[in-house]
């Protein structure tokens, strides 16, 4: 069966896409959250400009069967490089390719190459490190540097999810479990009172909690947050309810009263619960109102029979807490790759 590749440039023919792409990434060996139609074309809309769409589709009678995901940054003239859509804030980006369809990520490939003049550099972050399509990747970006190469990113813990929450607890060290129960103590005892909310949908008012919560306790301790960076914010101001919309947002928080003490943000999908952002207000620093809201999202992933919990890219020390279970995550760079390496 042959296998006819185009390529997608504009905004509107990226829209056209929206009603085969996520069932695209069901289907693929690699797609996660990040895969998703909601979360790239939004991507997109935010940081498109002065760069090149370059996204490539693959289709076998007319069926979506593969995605290549790219843009070219274009801003310096003569050191135009290629990158994943959905770089900088995306914690995992790979072709888009059903498992074991080989000749679809080759097709991809063979399309890209007809048009590698068109960039001078390759930068492509956030890929897993045990992805299918290393191979086709790696020969792209020898086609303009011999010498580009992969090189270790990050690591993402996860945890499976089997049996019950509360076997699950119980199986923690004790200092993991007391630190959780001596917090919620400590606020019964001090009088604070705590309020779970289990959110699914967000608003713009809430968004603004979260934007205030975040700039206090950068105030506090210089802590960054994508909540406060222009135009990371109003790319989750569009991103959020859309993925709401669809059913792949889980927020747990945890209220003092009616003010946001701390929350911990998920996406959802094919059974993973992604936790993305948690956060806590500094003023209720001494109760970890950030730790209590993940375990309450963590609960929820058991309750709910989740198969996976992922933290995501990141090598903080709490995540460890919860799991010794990593992923590592790899990106391909040339030599000449832009200094700007795409994202905001």
């Amino acid at each position: 069966m042959s296998v006819d590749t185009a390529f997608i440039e504009d905004l509107r023919q990226f829209a056209s896409l929206e009603p085969a792409w996520n069932t695209l990434v069901r289907r693929s060996a690699t797609g996660t959250c990040h895969s998703t139609f909601e979360w790239l074309y939004t991507w997109w809309k935010h940081f498109g400009s002065g760069r090149r769409l370059f996204l490539v589709t693959a289709c076998e009678n007319g069926t979506l069967a593969g995605i290549a995901p790219f843009f070219v940054d274009a801003r310096i003239p003569g050191a135009e490089c290629l990158h994943f859509l959905g770089q900088g804030l995306s914690d995992y980006a790979d072709l888009v390719v059903p498992c074991g369809r080989q000749d679809v990520a080759e097709a991809l490939l063979h399309a890209l190459l007809q048009r590698q003049a068109e960039w001078k550099a390759v930068d492509l972050e956030e890929v897993p490190a045990d992805s299918p399509y290393q191979m086709q990747l790696e020969r792209l970006a020898k086609t303009v540097d011999a010498d580009a190469c992969w090189v270790p990113t990050v690591r993402c813990p996860y945890l499976p999810i089997e049996g019950t929450w509360d076997a699950f607890f119980r199986s923690r060290g004790g200092g993991f479990r007391h630190n959780i129960q001596n917090k919620l103590n400590r606020c019964r005892r001090d009088g604070v009172p705590l309020r779970y909310v289990d959110r699914m949908s967000v608003t713009n008012t809430f968004i603004d909690e979260i934007v205030d919560l975040s700039a206090r306790r950068q105030k506090t301790d210089g802590h960054r947050s994508p909540f406060l960076n222009h135009p990371d914010q109003e790319f989750l101001r569009g991103v959020l309810p859309l993925m709401s919309d669809r059913g792949m947002l889980r927020i747990s928080e945890v209220r003092v009263g009616n003010s946001l003490g701390g929350f911990a943000l998920a996406f959802c999908w094919q059974r993973t619960m992604y936790d993305w952002n948690t956060q806590y207000d500094p003023r209720y620093a001494a109760y970890s109102l950030g730790r209590i809201a993940l375990a309450h999202l963590a609960k929820s992933a058991f309750e709910e029979k989740y198969a996976e919990f992922d933290f995501m890219r990141g090598e903080e020390g709490y995540k460890f807490q919860w799991t010794s279970l990593a992923r590592s995550n790899v990106a391909l760079r040339s030599a000449a790759s832009c200094g700007d390496r795409g994202g905001t």
